[in-house]
């Protein structure tokens, strides 16, 4: 008996966690890390103690996958579904509420007279998209009928200034006036007042599949914040001006398809009370 009391006082192993984040995007990054944390957390009286480390992204998304596959260490990223992942595990778990298909939309100051005139995707289908090489971002628009022009994100916002492409989209979680002023360019740019995309894109952790400890603790750890409303309550916490900008009257939000999502993606997106109160054009 006494043993059994000996061994169960002790701490238990400590997980050791390596989380790839996008710097270049500190309003997703910085939320993407406190989930995560919650997560263990939430966890830490079955699990044990943990550590977190963060890692700068610098991949594409294929390097990154191997990167994760050929390290013995831990490593996650929260990304949307992909179906280049599909090697990786999955956590069934949304972190961004359901909207993260809603997009902004970064465009020169000198367009957006004309923009303000769009009214629905064929409108929409006049100006030029600029996405990072490798995201799902680019099938999407280019199976709605998109021309789509592909460079690394930091380059993204100093060619939207030069006017190489029309439009910028990005998670209107990624991306607020702070932010694309910071951007080389970003002062010749704006997010437009009036108009959002939207598809349905959950974003999810990903890690490989041999870490069964970790995908165990995290599925545990994103379930018990999901169904506890802790999860929702981070997300208004981190994220007040998307809940600002959602009840702006006027705005225009135009959908686009997205059919290279699992049906029970689409299901459980349908199912955002957030996306219920917004006018939306539908493709």
């Amino acid at each position: 008996m006494l043993w059994f009391v000996l061994l169960s006082s002790l701490p238990l192993y400590a997980d050791n966690f390596n989380i790839i984040l996008n710097n270049q995007l500190p309003l997703r990054s910085n939320y993407e890390l406190d989930v995560l944390t919650l997560a263990l957390e939430t966890t830490k009286s079955e699990y044990g103690d943990f550590t977190i480390k963060t890692m700068e992204s610098g991949y594409t998304i294929s390097r990154q996958i191997k990167v994760a596959q050929e390290s013995p260490d831990i490593i996650l990223w929260a990304s949307p579904y992909h179906s280049i992942n599909t090697s990786l595990t999955i956590i069934e778990y949304p972190l961004f509420n359901g909207i993260f298909g809603l997009r902004g939309i970064v465009l020169h100051k000198s367009k957006l007279n004309d923009f303000n005139r769009v009214k629905n995707v064929d409108d929409l289908r006049k100006y030029t998209i600029a996405q990072g090489p490798g995201w799902m971002d680019v099938s999407i628009y280019k199976n709605s009928g998109f021309i789509v022009f592909e460079a690394r994100l930091k380059k993204l916002f100093n060619m939207a200034s030069q006017q190489r492409f029309d439009l910028l989209p990005l998670g209107i979680i990624e991306i607020d006036d702070e932010t694309l002023k910071s951007k080389k360019g970003g002062n010749d740019l704006i997010i437009a007042p009036n108009h959002m995309i939207y598809y349905p894109h959950p974003v999810l952790f990903h890690l490989n599949q041999k870490h069964t400890k970790a995908i165990s603790r995290l599925n545990d750890g994103m379930q018990e914040i999901t169904r506890n409303g802790s999860l929702a309550a981070l997300f208004e916490q981190r994220f007040p001006h998307v809940t600002a900008k959602l009840k702006q009257p006027g705005m225009t939000v135009i959908s686009i398809e997205n059919n290279f999502l699992p049906g029970r993606y689409l299901r459980a997106t349908k199912g955002s009370a957030i996306l219920h109160n917004l006018n939306i054009v539908e493709q």
